[in-house]
């Protein structure tokens, strides 16, 4: 017992003169793994904001980008469905090419998403960035109602000058009320002390998201009618369309 007490106490001694030595870039870096920032928009093309999710029709000319520092690396779309979206899905498209598919979808079942933890199998690696689903159900005016959610990787980084992207929706089946809601998930690291262009931060650092869009600065696809409604109605009819849309639930 005294040899192994002695082992323990000589261990314990390392890691203490280990973490004492770490170098300061370690402590910088290791600052930047905490917190979540809004700083990337995925929206149409010329999109002015509105405080709320800008709203398009499919197919949906896009961009992404983010505003103050960066480059933001790791780049995941999170896109959540309104049940029938879901329901007729086929797949989604990126520039003509398959990008998810009804397979990459699953019912949304917790209070907040995507999830925080990583799933090295699929190579998500955890999110300090969240979204609360009574919320994410408000955009999609689906209170009360099944959404379903997915998330995978889209681009290696963006930069503030835009990226600019075609996404659209095919369908199995003809379905009226569609709602897809993007958004975007990234890394960003700012590695003080180290010498370079590229700064590498200890790998903790890497790992979970760090960065996304707001809800303001994201999209909501919806079908052509929609969008011509809601253009042309006065406000007043369109919380009249509302109010009975809701009674008739």
């Amino acid at each position: 017992m005294r040899k192994l007490s002695l082992t323990l106490a000589a261990i314990l001694a390392t890691l203490t003169i280990s973490l004492l030595a770490m170098p300061s870039a370690f402590a910088a870096c290791d600052l930047q793994c905490t917190g979540c920032r809004n700083t990337i928009k995925v929206v149409p093309v010329g999109a002015v904001e509105t405080g709320d999710p800008i709203v398009t029709v499919y197919p949906a000319k896009m961009m992404i980008f983010h505003t103050g520092n960066g480059p933001i690396k790791n780049v995941w779309l999170l896109i959540v469905l309104n049940e029938p979206t879901y329901n007729a899905l086929n797949k989604i498209t990126i520039n003509g090419t398959a990008f998810m598919t009804k397979a990459d979808f699953e019912l949304v079942t917790t209070k907040k998403i995507p999830p925080a933890l990583p799933n090295p199998a699929k190579g998500y690696p955890g999110s300090l960035c969240d979204y609360e689903v009574s919320a994410v159900k408000d955009k999609l005016d689906a209170k009360g109602e099944p959404v379903y959610y997915g998330v995978k990787f889209f681009l290696d980084k963006i930069t503030k000058s835009p990226t600019y992207f075609t996404l659209s929706l095919e369908f199995d089946s003809s379905v009226s009320d569609v709602k897809a809601l993007i958004l975007a998930l990234g890394r960003y690291d700012n590695c003080k002390g180290l010498v370079g262009p590229e700064c590498i931060c200890p790998k903790p650092c890497l790992q979970p998201f760090n960065a996304c869009s707001s809800f303001s600065k994201s999209t909501l696809i919806v079908p052509e009618a929609a969008t011509l409604a809601i253009a042309a109605a006065p406000l007043g009819a369109l919380g009249l369309l509302y109010t009975f849309r809701r009674r008739r639930k």
